[in-house]
């Protein structure tokens, strides 16, 4: 039995005593996950000063407006640096290592302790622990704890957690246990599924508004993950682009013309939904909020300012566009704190009116003090953790933030310490460790407290290393 069941009877209880004018109060939330989207995947610029920071050739014309309306998150980064581990991260309000679910991919067991050989792991210095392959059981969801305060839930799209879909972790609605492979749609009219996808949403928004219940939707698009597909006629609008049409290479310039046309089929799907909830009248009580899973892809076809891409917990893997709408925001604002996927769990259940003494054993807060636009110095020097002891694409590290400064470790060179301070060195080019030794010893001490605290699977010695083996280094390598 999962730990907030028992409340359910109390919730339905008190729902009864209320009555619909207090569920009338509570807002709706509509969640807007892009899969792959760099920082600067939007036309939106999401660092003021750092022209590079949005899209030079992004066309996203609604997500433009939403940034317009609510509040810009600059320094919003995603749980994880792999679309599963972020996606079961935002969903429970836990770090990839508390979950253990660090990695893809379901490898056929749940145990927590064991380290595994394999091709990735052939000759390494260190063995990588084994993921759990699926959401477990026990760890409530964004929808579990919704359900019980009188909440509607629905998950369309990509889903990509394993664990049985989302009809078994609190949706009412949604398409089943889907991974990229749904995403790739047969339809040329409905590239990545993205309009059949905002159909199925508005459908669950009116029978919500009909029955005049609060509800919770997410919307975990396919785009912009490769296989890259638009309609036609878009592609064809953005290789009239200046920033595409100059583009030498035949090759890159097709393949950035339809990333570009992925996105903007996206956006006016965006527009789509959101021009439905203008017409139910429920714009003014809902929170809308827009980011991404993790960071971009290799192949983008974009000029890339942030170090290292998707798999890698540099900046390029794990900082994602954010932005947020809705009741009490302030229209054109920005937030500078850091903040992370795994606090939306906290925050929705704080807006929904729900007891945050209910929430057990996460590590997201809720960021509702910055929806308001207060400045918490609690929220501004807190940690965040991130966690990928895996060999795939990657040399297993771990990542623990605080304020502008990122401290690493490479767990394939243990007595080497890597500290970046994100103000003034956002492509993570200047390793400032050297100077600061009493830094790196705390922020490692902090790191060691927490994973010691949650027992995070780490890589192990491989007996089998090979001889002359020679691991990845930060200093001499740009990834």
């Amino acid at each position: 039995m999962k730990r907030v069941k028992l409340s359910y009877v109390f919730a339905f209880l008190t729902w009864g005593l209320l009555g619909s004018a207090t569920a009338a109060k509570q807002p709706n939330f509509i969640f807007i996950l892009a899969d792959d989207m760099p920082w600067y995947g939007t036309a939106v610029q999401m660092e003021q000063g750092v022209r590079v920071s949005a899209g030079q050739t992004r066309q996203t014309p609604v997500i433009d407006q939403l940034a317009k309306d609510g509040m810009i998150f600059s320094r919003a980064f995603a749980p994880a640096s792999m679309c599963a581990p972020s996606r079961c991260s935002i969903q429970t309000g836990m770090s990839a290592a508390r979950t253990r679910f660090s990695g893809n991919g379901n490898f056929g067991t749940t145990s927590r302790e064991v380290t595994y050989g394999g091709r990735r792991n052939k000759g390494k210095l260190v063995l990588e622990p084994q993921p759990i392959g699926s959401l477990d059981p026990k760890q409530d969801t964004i929808a579990e704890y919704l359900k019980p305060l009188g909440y509607a839930t629905a998950h369309v799209g990509k889903w990509h957690i394993y664990g049985g879909g989302p009809g078994k972790h609190g949706y009412d609605v949604h398409d089943g246990a889907t991974t990229n492979a749904e995403g790739n749609s047969k339809d040329p009219k409905d590239p990545k599924l993205i309009f059949s996808m905002t159909r199925k949403a508005i459908g669950f928004m009116e029978t919500q508004a009909k029955a005049g219940k609060p509800f919770y939707l997410q919307v975990s698009h396919y785009a912009e993950h490769n296989a890259v597909q638009c309609l036609p006629e878009t592609a064809a609008q953005c290789l009239k682009l200046k920033g595409i049409r100059d583009i030498e290479s035949n090759g890159l310039r097709k393949r950035v013309a339809e990333r570009t046309a992925m996105v903007l089929d996206m956006d006016r799907s965006i527009g789509t939904l959101l021009k439905k909830l203008d017409e139910l009248g429920l714009r003014d009580n809902t929170y809308v909020v827009f980011m991404s899973d993790n960071g971009h892809h290799r192949d983008t076809g974009a000029k890339k300012f942030l170090r290292g891409n998707k798999w890698w917990l540099w900046e390029g893997g794990i900082r994602v566009p954010m932005i947020v709408t809705g009741p009490g925001i302030t229209t054109g604002s920005r937030c500078d704190v850091n903040v992370v996927g795994y606090d939306f769990l906290p925050t929705f259940v704080d807006l929904a009116g729900g007891s945050m003494e209910k929430l057990r054993d996460i590590d997201g807060v809720t960021i509702t003090p910055l929806l308001k636009g207060k400045r918490d110095r609690e929220l501004a020097k807190r940690f965040l953790y991130f966690h990928y002891p895996h060999h795939r694409n990657t040399a297993p590290h771990s990542v623990v933030l605080q304020g502008d400064y990122k401290f690493f470790r490479f767990y394939e060179k243990p007595d080497s310490h890597y500290l970046y301070n994100l103000k003034y060195s956002i492509g993570e080019k200047e390793n400032i460790a050297p100077q600061n030794k009493a830094l790196v010893t705390r922020l490692a001490a902090e790191m060691d407290r927490y994973h010691k605290a949650i027992k995070a699977c780490l890589p192990k010695p491989n007996p089998d290393a090979a001889i002359g083996y020679v691991p990845f280094d930060p200093d001499k390598t740009w990834e």
